[in-house]
């Protein structure tokens, strides 16, 4: 729950609709018992969404500021379509039960979602197709999700409304530990000790037990990382997303060609 200490909302800048925006704004009305669910096709690809994911990650905490010091990992979840699509551990998606593998059905996807009671949904950009859900799935989800986001493994999508900007250096520490998953665990441990020293980390008193054998080859982590510095400027990455309507996004959960 490293994330607890280490990120906080001043971190990132929010652009909605061409204007300087805010968190509140990005998930309105977000209370103690919201959710973040992120739907992921490919190879790392929630690290194209890594900033939407880190931000919601400190309305977790602010919700309720004594989580904070408490022994709380944040409500997020990843639902892996497909297969297991890489470690998302230091990100603070922990245990690894909240990394969920589905198989590419929109029916099934949906029922997991379902099941984990999300209540702000990310799904890959791409065009919204009739899909069949079971018997009042659909109706349950739209009862309960709030907010809907597109977003893009690349970090940006097609006709995007909300911009998402890295401000300081602590909301890219994650993302440069998740894309270098290779190294030991012993090696990550001294990179985060560099960066406390250098002030990009608050210390905290525990550090994610050691990520599992990483599923991505190294040569697709290799191009995600290439794809980061694409759309980052001295080190801090800026995502676009588009927000869609939540009936929209239950029809873009399954696997569809890219706009």
């Amino acid at each position: 729950m490293h994330t607890a200490r280490q990120l906080d909302q001043s971190q990132f800048a929010v652009t909605i609709d061409g204007r300087a925006g805010s968190r509140d704004a990005l998930f309105p009305g977000w209370h103690e018992h919201d959710r973040l669910g992120m739907v992921v096709q490919e190879p790392l690809g929630a690290v194209g969404a890594s900033l939407l994911l880190q931000l919601a990650i400190t309305a977790y905490y602010d919700a309720r500021p004594d989580r904070r010091d408490g022994w709380l990992y944040p409500d997020v979840y990843l639902f892996h379509v497909g297969g297991r699509h890489g470690d998302h551990g230091f990100y603070d998606v922990f245990p690894g039960r909240k990394e969920v593998v589905v198989p590419d059905e929109p029916a099934v996807i949906l029922e997991a979602i379902n099941d984990r009671a999300i209540t702000r949904l990310a799904v890959v950009d791409g065009p919204a197709e009739p899909v069949r859900h079971h018997l009042k799935e659909p109706a349950a989800a739209l009862e309960r999700i709030v907010s809907a986001f597109a977003y893009s493994a690349d970090g940006r999508v097609a006709a995007p409304d909300v911009e998402i900007a890295a401000v300081d250096r602590r909301a890219v520490v994650n993302t440069t530990i998740v894309l270098d998953l290779e190294r030991s665990y012993a090696e990550q441990q001294e990179i985060r000790a560099e960066l406390r020293a250098n002030g990009a980390v608050t210390p905290v008193d525990e550090d994610p037990a050691p990520p599992r054998r990483a599923d991505v080859p190294v040569a697709a982590r290799d191009r995600v990382a290439r794809g980061r510095e694409a759309i980052s400027s001295d080190g801090l990455p800026t995502e676009t997303y588009r927000r869609v309507p939540v009936a929209e996004a239950l029809q873009m959960l399954h696997i569809r060609a890219a706009v």
